[in-house]
């Protein structure tokens, strides 16, 4: 089951990253527990706008990507210091499916995916061709092994 927090923050991340558009590069983000966030860093309040009841997680997107050529690649390479209480990652693809035996159909999608240090997840799958937060899929683990990919970068 997604905590409903976490689904929360992912819904969110899904319509940031999507205000920008399409043909984006991957983008990463730290979670960070909001009261606790604000414990360490007081004058971040008014930045973030919200108080940790009504957003517990804050997202602190990390700029400066080292170069890659996959996802794995990129995520093989990363760890978090205990203060970083989960991981989100937000990537365009594309998805090939079988239409019938001599066609196959191309999708393009964002994934966007956060994973907490607990193990909970969210997967947030946005369509181009129904490019809207109403349309988008959410389950707790849609693309085989980013999750567990996210994870391992927090251990």
């Amino acid at each position: 089951m997604i905590p409903p927090s976490l689904e929360r923050t992912a819904r969110d991340l899904d319509i940031h990253v999507s205000s920008g558009g399409w043909n984006q590069p991957t983008r990463l983000f730290a979670i960070a527990d909001t009261g606790q966030l604000l414990d360490r860093e007081p004058s971040l309040a008014t930045q973030l706008g919200a108080s940790a009841e009504e957003s517990p997680w804050t997202t602190i997107e990390q700029d400066g990507l080292p170069p890659h050529t996959d996802l794995d690649e990129l995520l093989g390479g990363l760890g978090w210091p205990e203060s970083v209480d989960g991981v989100a990652v937000c990537a365009e693809r594309i998805m090939v499916s079988p239409e019938d035996a001599d066609q196959r159909a191309e999708h393009e999608l964002r994934v966007t995916m956060a994973v907490l240090r607990d193990g909970a997840r969210c997967t947030v799958l946005r369509l181009r061709e129904h490019d809207s937060p109403e349309l988008v899929i959410v389950g707790e683990d849609l693309v085989s092994g980013l999750g567990d990919l996210l994870l391992h970068t927090l251990r």
